[in-house]
């Protein structure tokens, strides 16, 4: 059993204790691994890939399009939430992230150089509704050379792999919201295709990472709930976007350069939603993934800008980052 909380204050909140992760984990086999209760539902490599070792500071904004994480795009180092992209099919301070329900989980090495990994998810999902439809989510992921056996996956593995993996993902609920003009329901779909690479190269290694996510909430305009209260803009919302990232660790002085692009389309005629960013930084790993300081730069660019007076944001982060 597995039980993970944090504590943090909102602004113009109290300081508030919140449940992350609570599941329990049935282990029959290497090939099928039982999760029960609330977890990280695997909707992207993203998705599944640890916070512990993010190469680029932190994640991609399109990583928020999955249901639980928001269903949305995120800037500035996936502090603020772009408003247009927003839909809404969440409430509150934080999106929970995680999900509740039963997940199978299992690896197989077909040869030494052949791996298979694959998830298969029921869960609760968005109930805004009341038709009480669960939520299905499915992945697969071959690696070749050496494998990355856990539920998460690595951003990078500082040398210590060399491997070549191809995943993809499949999640999807009906009737997470209606639409507004025509009361019908809206179903939510997203797939996406991953590829990622650690190859030892010279005087350390290179870590590779590309992505493509498409999100389809119907093509509608304003979706609504069973209260028929407003919530975020289908065609804003969704659309297709991939992101791309690269880094080399050098091993002797324990640094790694990254840079960072991703470019989202969203399906509105004005392309309010639409966006591209670029992120460029230097990671110092003084105790590998156990301690290291990151620092990354971030041009966050909407098509239609984010005021008639600015057109994107530019944001600079320094983080100290510990696992103990």
């Amino acid at each position: 059993a597995f039980v993970q909380t944090d504590f943090e204050e909102q602004p113009g909140t109290s300081a508030d204790l919140r449940l992350i992760d609570a599941y329990v984990l049935l282990k029959p086999d290497k090939a099928l691994n039982v999760y029960i209760g609330q977890n990280m539902a695997p909707a992207i490599r993203q998705s599944v890939s640890s916070s512990a070792s993010l190469m680029a500071l932190d994640r991609p904004a399109l990583a928020y399009k999955p249901l639980t994480w928001g269903a949305r795009a995120k800037y500035a180092f996936t502090i603020d939430t772009l408003s247009d992209s927003n839909s809404r099919l969440l409430t509150g301070a934080r999106a929970p992230v995680r999900d509740l329900g039963v997940t199978f989980f299992g690896n197989v090495s077909f040869t030494p150089i052949v791996h298979l990994k694959y998830y298969a998810g029921i869960w609760d999902g968005v109930q805004l509704t009341r038709l009480d439809n669960f939520r299905y989510t499915a992945r697969a992921q071959v690696n070749f050379f050496d494998a990355e056996p856990g539920y998460y996956n690595d951003s990078t593995y500082l040398g210590e792999k060399r491997t070549v993996g191809i995943g993809g993902s499949f999640d999807a609920q009906n009737g997470v919201a209606f639409d507004e003009t025509t009361t019908a329901r809206v179903d939510y779909r997203l797939f996406s295709l991953d590829a990622f690479t650690e190859q030892p190269l010279g005087p350390g290694s290179l870590s590779v990472e590309v992505g493509y996510v498409n999100l389809n909430l119907g093509g509608g305009e304003t979706m609504i709930n069973a209260a028929d209260a407003a919530l975020g803009n289908a065609s804003r919302t969704q659309g297709g976007g991939w992101y791309a990232q690269a880094g080399f660790y050098v091993s002797a002085v324990k640094l790694q350069p990254w840079l960072n692009f991703e470019r989202w389309d969203s399906a509105a005629a004005d392309d309010r939603g639409s966006f591209n960013a670029i992120r460029a930084g230097l990671n110092y790993y003084f105790l590998g993934e156990n301690a290291n300081v990151k620092a990354g730069l971030e041009v966050f660019t909407p098509d239609t800008g984010f005021s008639a007076s600015q057109s994107q944001i530019t944001s600079f982060v320094l983080a100290l980052n510990t696992n103990f």
